[in-house]
């Protein structure tokens, strides 16, 4: 064999290696961007459901300062039946 067929099978080679380091990099950065895609999802998830629940606490604490109101009212006419 003669050189330049030497270094044309090194650098033949060389990109061989390099193409196999650049897939295997891909496939790792695809992997770990999918699993913090699905940590962020869980998470949105997660707060929208406790928002959910904040607007459901928040209709229910309305009605029941409606009804305080209202038994209040009906306390003070009491008392000035009785006065």
């Amino acid at each position: 064999m003669d050189t330049n067929t030497i270094l044309f099978l090194i650098a033949l080679i060389g990109c061989f290696v390099g193409l196999a380091g650049y897939l295997s990099g891909r496939d790792k950065k695809i992997v770990n961007d999918a699993e913090w895609k699905g940590t962020v999802n869980t998470k949105l998830d997660l707060i929208i459901g406790v928002n959910q629940t904040v607007i459901n606490h928040e209709k229910r604490l309305t009605e029941v300062e409606q009804s305080t109101k209202s038994a209040h009212h009906r306390i003070d006419g009491l008392g000035d039946k009785n006065v």
